[in-house]
């Protein structure tokens, strides 16, 4: 699928953004801000109509003239008021926030900051349908917000260049509100050409923001890279270095931080510290320390937190054994392949290079696994770090298998799985269904 089209926001309009709208009129008025014509010149709604339940199914089949969030208006809609009392609330919430603003002058910058964000109606109504329908991506967005504010703060950034870098926070998931929240929110992991709308969900979001002039360049950039890592294992590009823009490389640790306090995560601040212990080369180094600094802070864990350490350890045994076994499927399939399926393989084996790093720099290896004592179960901060280490490492092989059998599927000549190679895929994907957790 060609990533551009798959982006395009003003091509027909997504099912998904069609039945937000259609379900936000349900709950407050909107109305068309102007007629609605299709690709073909004919009006499909009148201007200045109240917007009904009806919407989705008179607009799904047609190509508009202009994108769907031009055309209608929500009142009220999200503003800055709103925005600064998300993120008081936030920062009442989550206790690393609160002590990245400290009460005071340092929390007035950054809430003016977002206060500060310029919202034309279209983003404002994507906020709203976030804000009402999606909250989870509203209170991400927000968070996002608050931690670029921090962090370009932090670097000595004049005020401006903070309000940017809320910007690129606030607005960076725009797009995610033109994938199917049944998809997002189903209980089974994502694979192959399902994850084809979240991989282009940067190029959305910065088409949807880049065609406002109240948005600078850096910003809209910033947003395509939200995802990307400095080593390369991101996307929607796979950039690496200095490809990616500095706003970009904020986005990407800020993308990474705040994830972890989304839903109902458990132990977010001890997540974050090991993700960024064990992946150090994916993450702007002059960025890292800030938010070390906040983590420092944070209390001891709960004696009754984490997983039972045998649990974990046991996770870990598997996911070191399936570590191990793609060792052998790269071995018994590379003689078979040359060309840009050669260079896939050859990417993958970095990658499982670095998981493995990963648990070699946690100070975790097999021996030292099966040499761990059964009073490990009494030391919380040992038994949190043991199950947060499980944790980020199982997502991170999904990640990586995921990335691999889309890279593989849009690869040409286009070439089924070896046999080998699609039990690997098995073997990753049954790893949730029998962790003992």
């Amino acid at each position: 699928m060609n990533e551009a089209a798959a982006a395009e926001p003003q091509a027909e309009p997504s099912p998904a953004f069609l039945q937000a709208v259609s379900e936000l009129a349900m709950d407050q008025p909107v109305t068309t801000s102007q007629p609605i014509y299709n690709a073909q010149g004919i009006k499909l709604l009148e201007g200045g109509v109240k917007v009904d339940r009806g919407l989705y199914d008179r607009l799904v089949s047609h190509r508009l003239s202009r994108p769907l969030d031009e055309c209608v208006d929500a009142e009220p809609s999200v503003d800055a008021k709103v925005m600064r009392e998300a993120a008081l609330a936030a920062m009442a919430q989550w206790p690393f926030f609160a002590r990245m603003a400290p009460i005071g002058r340092t929390r007035e910058i950054v809430l003016e900051a977002i206060a500060a964000v310029p919202l034309p109606k279209p983003i404002a109504l994507h906020l709203t349908l976030a804000h009402d329908r999606r909250p989870a991506l509203f209170a991400h967005s927000i968070l996002m917000a608050l931690l670029c504010a921090h962090l370009a703060r932090e670097g000595g950034a004049a005020l401006h260049d903070v309000a940017e870098a809320a910007t690129a926070g606030l607005l960076h998931d725009m797009g995610m509100m033109h994938i199917d929240s049944g998809l997002l929110d189903a209980d089974e992991r994502l694979s192959g050409e399902r994850l084809n709308p979240v991989y282009v969900h940067p190029l959305t979001s910065s088409m949807l923001v880049g065609r406002f002039t109240e948005y600078p360049k850096q910003v809209v950039r910033a947003i395509v890279e939200h995802h990307e890592r400095l080593d390369g294992s991101g996307y929607p590009r796979g950039l690496v270095g200095d490809a990616i823009s500095p706003l970009g490389r904020m986005l990407s640790l800020a993308e990474v931080v705040t994830a972890m306090f989304d839903g109902e995560r458990e132990q977010p601040e001890q997540r974050v510290s090991l993700l960024l212990r064990i992946s150090p080369r994916r993450y702007d180094a002059a960025l890292v320390p800030s938010i070390h600094r906040l983590l420092r802070a944070a209390p001891p864990p709960d004696a009754e937190a984490g997983a039972p350490a045998e649990q974990s350890i046991a996770r870990l045994l598997r996911l070191a054994d399936e570590l191990g076994r793609w060792r052998e499927t790269a071995e018994s399939i590379g003689p078979q392949l040359d060309g840009a399926h050669a260079a896939l393989l050859l990417s993958m084996n970095e990658q499982n290079a670095t998981l493995q790093r990963m648990l070699y720099e946690a100070g975790v290896t097999r021996d030292q696994l099966g040499a761990l004592g059964d009073d490990v179960g009494e030391d919380a901060a040992v038994r949190v770090e043991l199950w947060a280490l499980a944790e980020e490492l199982l997502w991170q092989l999904h990640a990586a298998a995921n990335q691999l059998k889309r890279r593989w599927q849009a690869t040409e000549p286009a070439l089924p799985h070896p046999r080998a190679l699609a039990a690997w895929f098995d073997g990753v994907a049954s790893l949730d269904a029998h962790d003992p957790t």
